[in-house]
């Protein structure tokens, strides 16, 4: 019989490609799974996969309410569906998820796409930063089976509880096969793609605070309509006020604003950009330490990348030689950056064949195996649970 594998996440399913790249490679590794996300108000239709996954159509969309309803929702999901091995994204699913494993005395697997105490959205809420705090202090010393994003975040973790995590970065497959079911949908996005100028692309299902994207809008004032337009598609916290941001200055002309869409509609849309953009402020640790999912979204893409100076962006950025930094988060400033990239012709298309070797070297099809080495390992503990 396979072990079965019940995969939880809060986030939409039909946007969040980690945790559907580690349900396929488990499902297509002899793994039952089982995913179990929310399902909120602007979630996008769910479109069939290789592995079982269904949706909680949540009441409240507000943070403290949503993470209530979500986890007490999911207890008692949990409590009845049939498991050998749980597998929590994130602290915030962690509550229901940890304390049924306990309950049922199965194995747990943790993946935390963060360094969850260090978001910027805890800072200013004393409550809610001590509610996480008091549940990850609780559940991460219990936990065997841990991986994350990025080295940084392994060595924090190291330093917090003493535990050797892996590090399983959330890149793309190296060979990316479209499926054709959104051709209708690429194309009427194609058409708002002006042609003849220099397309930049600045994505992400969480625009949220401090991410650089209200000053990315302002920077837009300083190019010229006639060489720039950017592209900007997701969602998240600040999502609104971008689009609002846009309406205000008149900047209809040079920007272009898509909500979420599926993640093999974006990996279509981004290979028609010249220019990535990741503006985390360094003024949190999360950003400082994390390593942004778009970073690798544009360098599959064959697109070179303006970033900014964060540990793991760094080290991606310098080894590989496929983009520069910004080191101030002035639009004006941000502005002659983006003119200083094109500036150099040979240069900028130098980056563009450096993402090749990026694309070859770190690619799911390396990375997922780093997930096959956990969960083998919590294979051998079910074996002696039984």
């Amino acid at each position: 019989m396979p072990v079965k594998v019940v995969a939880t996440v809060i986030s939409d399913l039909v946007t969040d490609q980690r945790v559907h790249k580690v349900c396929t490679t488990l499902q297509g590794n002899g793994y039952e799974v089982y995913l179990i996300g929310a399902k909120r108000d602007h979630s996008l239709p769910l479109t069939q996969r290789p592995y079982k996954a269904s949706r909680m159509k949540l009441f409240f969309q507000k943070r403290i309410w949503m993470y209530a309803e979500f986890n007490i929702r999911l207890f008692f999901k949990l409590l009845f569906v049939r498991a050998d091995i749980f597998l929590g994204n994130d602290l915030d699913v962690m509550p229901a998820t940890w304390l049924v494993a306990k309950l049922r005395n199965k194995v747990i697997v943790y993946d935390t796409h963060e360094y969850f105490l260090g978001m910027p959205q805890l800072y200013g809420k004393p409550f809610a930063l001590k509610v996480w705090t008091k549940a990850e202090r609780t559940i991460f010393p219990t936990l065997k089976h841990i991986y994350t994003i990025c080295p940084s975040f392994c060595a924090m973790y190291k330093r917090d509880y003493g535990k050797e995590l892996l590090s399983v970065r959330n890149v793309p497959y190296k060979n990316f096969m479209p499926s054709g079911i959104y051709q209708e949908q690429i194309d009427a996005i194609y058409d708002k793609i002006p042609t003849g100028k220099k397309i930049l692309i600045f994505q992400g299902i969480g625009i949220n605070l401090e991410r650089g994207g209200e000053e990315l809008v302002l920077a837009m004032q300083y190019l010229p309509a006639a060489d720039y337009h950017l592209l900007i598609i997701g969602g998240g916290e600040v999502f609104d006020k971008i689009i609002a941001l846009t309406k205000e200055k008149q900047l209809a002309d040079k920007i272009t604003i898509l909500p979420r869409v599926p993640f093999e509609v974006l990996r279509l849309i981004t290979i028609k950009a010249d220019l990535g953009l990741s503006l985390d402020k360094p003024n949190n640790i999360n950003h400082l330490y994390g390593l942004p999912n778009k970073i690798f979204d544009y360098l599959h893409s064959g697109v070179p990348v303006l970033v900014s100076r964060l540990v793991e962006l760094e080290r991606i950025v310098d080894t590989y030689k496929v983009g520069m930094y910004i080191d101030d988060h002035d639009p004006k400033y941000i502005a002659a950056k983006i003119e200083e990239a094109f500036s150099d012709k040979d240069r900028i298309e130098l980056w563009k064949k450096n993402t090749i070797k990026v694309r070859d070297e770190l690619n799911w099809e390396a990375e997922g195996k780093i997930v096959l080495q956990v969960f083998a390992q919590a294979t051998i503990e079910l074996k002696t649970k039984k």
